[in-house]
């Protein structure tokens, strides 16, 4: 048997699948999509029952008063270093500005090769959120604002797209209710009816004791005066 006859025989038996008409090089191409069926499906079901990351936000809203700084709670778990992946905190309840033609691709907060994106942050953001950076190499993905603004109230996305996986987040703003003070509060209150009463029983008693001394100071006077001049007479 030559080598013709052994190339031959090693094909025969797939080209004994093929059908009546069918050439054996069709026969060959079907029998690579069945093997490549065969182990795309092994594969799906090997990582079917792996547990992948979840990105945990917090579940009950978070209050925050105006103009405080406020956390948004959100973290990967199992704990993963999330340094080398993006992190993205977006608002889905907001509708894209018009007047910014870039407004569908602002965020939030953008975290992404190992840089902090302030140019794709929208501009009411600016400058007021940030990473706990050190955190990230945790699975730390909180997001902190600061001087929050009652436009800040709603719903945050948390998400890593590598990990196809996202939390929302709810924010609400509540005005400060404490009452700045009034110089006008510190004026000396008007007197009370008790307090005009009280002041008038207080002047007439020191009228009365006034009047009192007076009236036995005089005969004390004249009993002295006379006891002086007596004495006087009596020494000449």
């Amino acid at each position: 048997m030559n080598s013709t006859d052994s190339m031959s025989l090693s094909f025969y038996p797939i080209c004994l699948w093929t059908t009546p008409g069918t050439s054996c090089l069709a026969s060959h191409f079907h029998f690579g999509l069945l093997l490549y069926s065969f182990f795309s499906n092994v594969i799906v079901v090997s990582t079917a029952g792996e547990d992948l990351p979840e990105v945990i936000g917090a579940s009950q809203p978070v209050v925050a008063l105006l103009g405080d700084d406020v956390i948004l709670p959100c973290h990967v778990e199992p704990q993963l270093n999330v340094e080398e992946l993006t992190v993205e905190w977006w608002r889905p309840d907001v509708p894209p500005d018009p007047r910014d033609p870039q407004s569908d691709y602002r965020y939030v907060h953008r975290y992404h090769d190992k840089h902090h994106e302030e140019d794709m942050k929208k501009p009411a953001y600016a400058g007021r959120t940030e990473l706990f950076t050190d955190g990230l190499k945790h699975g730390n993905i909180s997001l902190k604002i600061s001087n929050v603004k009652l436009s800040d109230q709603g719903r945050y996305r948390c998400q890593i797209p590598q990990l196809a996986r996202a939390s929302v987040i709810m924010l609400l703003v509540e005005p400060r209710s404490v009452k700045t003070s009034d110089p006008g509060d510190l004026q000396t209150p008007e007197p009370t009816n008790e307090t005009d009463a009280k002041g008038g029983r207080l002047y007439l008693s020191v009228l009365i004791l006034g009047l009192a001394a007076c009236v036995l100071l005089i005969p004390a006077v004249g009993v002295g005066g006379y006891l002086l001049h007596r004495r006087y007479q009596n020494q000449n």
